[in-house]
């Protein structure tokens, strides 16, 4: 029986073994490819990946600099993206969008309120998960130490620590809360063509209102069939072809 188990033990791990090689030898396959100054195949085989459901920072990042390599700056930009949502902080993400983004021909100044933006900021900074983990860690904090205190001293007031630990769990829990509905109702896209046609309708006939340069991001508002209703910073909506948008 233990020869049995342990059989089945090794056979698991040789296959867990083949499944991660499989895995990763397309992305070594596309680094080498991307080295090798070939970026081309490194963006086909990036993409290969994320067609696979490879929900992977590194993928994205890897992909948005091969884009880049190609000038294609939108595509770039959107990838740079879909890295930084999922891992908010990393600093090479965060520095090749900001150097892409100045290169942008096309700038919208952000005219909502600041309290809007803020708020925008604080979601972009942490991942759904990272807040959901903060809210629990500081309200198991608070939870403990007012149970300990009741059981120590059952008349003490609550004290300025623990005054702190339940605004800050407030605080977190609030903005998990935010983070969740703004994940599930807000999307976001980025212009992908240049000079992109903004619209009064959902239609080809309808006429042009604006337009839009390439690595712009705007929000969707409504989607009709292959159109896009968006809205842009500075308060301005329009329809858009879905193929002129990749969305985030």
């Amino acid at each position: 029986m233990r020869r049995f188990f342990f059989g089945v033990l090794v056979l698991s791990s040789i296959g867990a073994a083949y499944a991660l090689a499989d895995s990763a030898t397309p992305f070594r396959e596309a680094s080498l490819a991307y080295r090798g100054g070939d970026y081309s195949k490194a963006t086909s085989l990036y993409e290969s990946l994320v067609a696979k459901s490879s929900e992977s920072a590194d993928v994205f990042y890897n992909l948005g600099n091969a884009y880049f390599k190609q000038e294609h700056l939108g595509r770039a930009i959107l990838n740079y993206e879909k890295a930084r949502r999922l891992t908010p902080r990393d600093r090479d993400i965060l520095t090749n969008l900001e150097y892409v983004r100045g290169l942008l021909e096309y700038k919208i100044e952000d005219k909502r309120n600041w309290y809007f933006r803020t708020v925008d900021f604080l979601l972009g900074f942490f991942t759904q998960k990272e807040l959901g983990i903060v809210s629990l860690s500081f309200g198991f904090l608070f939870w403990i130490s007012w149970g300990f205190s009741l059981y120590r001293t059952p008349d003490s007031g609550w004290g300025w620590r623990r005054k702190t630990l339940l605004v800050v769990t407030a605080l977190f829990l609030s903005l998990w809360v935010m983070k969740s509905m703004h994940d599930v109702t807000v999307q976001e896209a980025i212009v992908l063509k240049s000079q992109a046609a903004v619209r009064y309708g959902p239609s080809f006939k309808d006429q042009v209102a604006f337009r839009l340069g390439e690595g712009m991001k705007v929000r969707i508002q409504k989607k009709a069939e292959d159109w896009n209703r968006v809205v842009l910073p500075n308060g301005e909506t329009g329809w858009m072809s879905q193929e002129e948008l990749g969305e985030i």
